[in-house]
């Protein structure tokens, strides 16, 4: 992670949003910022995202601004990424987790501003699976069934309640599979994998750890039966385990690269990337890119918060 000054002189007048019409609390974020008339406002679809920036990033526009939630963001910061063009965040979607770990407003009117004067920004860190990039999490196994489920379940009532209910379904049908990882053949329902050390204090599990070394922080689940599942879910509540990898059916480590396979050949496999579902080819290789993308932050942010 670097922290640079972007030299704005003068400030800019106009900047160019890119939001998806269709997608989640996009009606209602539109009817807000349309009343802002420094924003050059582009309703596209996912598709049409990509040539659009490329043509900003040609014409050497400093910054965009691009309102979602993080698999939007996620697909903008793949176009961005490497170029001296940085991203400005409307955070537009359920628990916009980009936005919270790098402090940036989630209010829109706060957002915007902090689009138009903040001289800083920061390289932040991202991940990649065969190419595909990643701003905060991927997982393989579990949580995918998951996510299916949560969506099946959304179409009927809220999102926390679909989650609720996708998670009591996820366990009671919870799988291992045979996986290879680095090569080493092992038996896991679940790989977690996270831009960033993440915390594994109860208290925070999962969010970014404020002192943690910048890697991809690799989870291993490796109970295979209903009984050392229940075993691990009492020891976590009940005894307090402080962190969570004292754990003898959780491995940790933090890499640079992790390839994961689940077959001798090529074939594709669901994984979730940044809470969305993906179709990829087999192997998966994941890698680390620091510093590879420029984002708007507050002038006094200089790392990821929890």
């Amino acid at each position: 992670m670097q922290v640079r000054t972007q030299i704005l002189n003068p400030q800019p007048t106009q900047l160019p949003l890119f939001i998806n019409p269709t997608a989640g609390q996009a009606a209602v974020l539109l009817a807000q910022l349309r009343q802002d008339q420094r924003l050059l406002i582009h309703e596209l679809t996912p598709e049409q995202l990509k040539p659009a920036l490329q043509a900003e990033i040609a014409k050497g526009t400093p910054r965009v601004l691009i309102c979602g939630g993080d698999g939007t963001l996620a697909l903008a910061a793949a176009s961005l990424a490497g170029t001296q063009t940085a991203m400005a965040v409307i955070a537009g979607g359920t628990l916009n987790h980009f936005a919270h770990n790098w402090k940036l407003p989630i209010e829109v009117d706060a957002a915007v501003n902090l689009a138009f004067t903040s001289p800083q920004v920061t390289a932040v860190d991202v991940g990649y699976v065969n190419q595909r990039l990643f701003l905060n999490t991927s997982s393989v196994g579990a949580y995918v069934h998951f996510v299916r489920i949560r969506e099946l379940y959304e179409t009927k009532m809220s999102y926390r309640l679909a989650s609720l209910r996708a998670g009591f379904n996820s366990l009671l049908r919870l799988r291992s599979s045979h996986l290879y990882v680095d090569g080493v053949k092992l038996r896991s329902p679940l790989i977690f994998i996270g831009v960033w050390e993440r915390d594994l204090s109860l208290s925070g599990l999962g969010t970014v750890h404020t002192a943690g070394q910048s890697a991809l922080h690799v989870l291993i689940l490796k109970t295979t039966t209903y009984g050392s599942i229940a075993k691990l879910i009492f020891n976590a509540m009940f005894r307090g385990r402080e962190p969570v990898t004292q754990l003898d059916q959780v491995d940790s480590r933090l890499v640079e690269q992790l390839s994961v396979n689940n077959h001798h050949t090529k074939h594709s496999i669901y994984i979730a990337l940044d809470g969305e579902l993906s179709l990829a080819m087999t192997p998966l290789e994941y890698r680390y890119a620091a510093n590879a993308l420029l984002v708007v932050t507050p002038a006094t942010q200089t790392q990821p918060c929890s």
